[in-house]
């Protein structure tokens, strides 16, 4: 109640409009905890020596964030409800590190659904976290390797939150529901990142899923059409070609409820032929997971993944068609309802002839190295 009222009145300040009729919430997430990650040879490109990060380090369970949620009754079941939400790393006021969008939109909902405009997730990420042991957190292997593909089912490192959309939910139907979204271009806007569409170019995503009881199974594709090529040593390095070809992402995932413990998996296949500096035009990405209770307040988790690039049409020179493997272990422990302590372990192993070893603390991977990581932290949810 006392946040509902903070959040009208600063909305109150800010607009001098009155929500009398309009339910507010202020939320957010402060995350900060330790890291130390280190590999057997350095920074790509170094021969020798052992390359580290020991710090702190933002984000260990869940990026730092703050936002405003409400809705508002408009008569016969209808609601209007809108989602403002920004990202801000806690351990630092670097300008690298300011205020960003991570969701901002609105919409209606009511007993046929929610459809909402705005920049959101799109509709095949929604159903990512559930089908891992660790709710896909960055140091874990699964999520570490989807920052290497530029997953659109991911958000750090990949195309989850994507601008211009309009997406549909539908509700539960004894078990089942459906999601489907569609990201417009932006006109004369030239993206940083080829993967996402120029101009008309536009971004689908649909995904189903059924859960019942213990069990639980999920079902997506995200596309991108005619998304621009960026060629390398075929007309210099960094030209584009517009109307290049589409991308294509399909993902299956699961889970099942012991009780005494649970388990996981999912697999994903990733079609990109548009030939990127140290990317891939394919990968396939697998990952298996168990999770158990530990007392009233613990999760213990483990994790392994693989994911295999495939660039037959890449250059010569950017041959990466190699696999890299991980596992990771996890515990986490809840103080109360908002508040909860961390700590994970993770070892990835990446082939000498792939060109992606991107890591959760950033330069530490490369080629051809194995990378050893520890993290361990507190997040307060508010």
């Amino acid at each position: 109640m006392q946040k509902k009222i903070i959040a009208l009145a600063v909305a109150g300040l800010v607009s001098g409009v009155a929500f009398a009729q309009t339910n507010v919430t202020v939320y957010g997430v402060i995350d900060q905890g330790y890291a130390y990650s280190s590999s057997d040879n350095g920074k790509s490109g170094v021969a020798s020596g052992t390359n580290k990060f020991s710090g702190l380090k933002d984000g260990g369970l869940s990026g730092s964030r703050f936002g405003f949620k409400g809705e508002e009754a408009l008569g016969n079941g209808l609601k209007a409800i809108f989602t403002m939400e920004y990202g801000k790393e806690s351990d630092n006021d670097a300008a690298t590190a300011g205020f960003y969008s991570r969701q901002a939109f609105v919409g209606l909902n009511n007993k046929m659904g929610t459809l909402t405009v705005g920049r959101q997730y799109n509709a095949a990420s929604d159903i990512y976290g559930p089908n891992s042991s660790n709710g896909v957190v960055d140091a874990m292997p699964v999520n570490v390797f989807q920052g290497q593909n530029g997953s659109q089912l991911r958000s750090q490192g990949g195309n989850a939150r994507q601008d211009n959309v309009i997406k549909y939910v539908s509700p539960d139907m004894s078990g089942f529901s459906a999601r489907a979204s569609y990201a417009f271009g932006e006109a004369g806007k030239t993206y940083s990142d080829p993967t996402i569409g120029v101009g008309d170019d536009g971004r689908f995503a649909i995904s189903g899923s059924y859960a019942n009881g213990p069990f639980g199974v999920d079902v997506a594709y995200a596309g991108t059409s005619k998304a621009h090529k960026v060629y390398l040593g075929q007309g210099g390095a960094g030209t584009t070609v517009a109307n290049g070809d589409n991308i294509n992402e399909w993902y299956i995932g699961g889970r099942y409820d012991f009780k005494v413990v649970k388990v996981y998996g999912s697999y994903q296949d990733l079609d990109n032929k548009t030939d990127v500096a140290l990317a891939n035009t394919g990968s396939k990405l697998w990952q298996v997971g168990l999770s158990a209770p530990v007392g009233a307040n613990g999760l213990a988790m483990l994790e392994y993944a693989e994911i295999r690039f495939d660039a037959d049409n890449s250059p010569a020179v950017l041959k990466n068609d190699g696999k890299n493997k991980g596992f990771g272990i996890g515990y986490t422990h809840n103080l109360s309802k908002r508040t909860t302590l961390y700590t994970f372990l993770s070892q990835m192993k990446y082939d000498a002839n792939t060109g992606s070893a991107v890591d959760w603390v950033g330069g530490i991977g490369a080629a051809g190295e194995k990378t050893n990581t520890f993290s361990a932290g507190i997040r307060h949810m508010f």
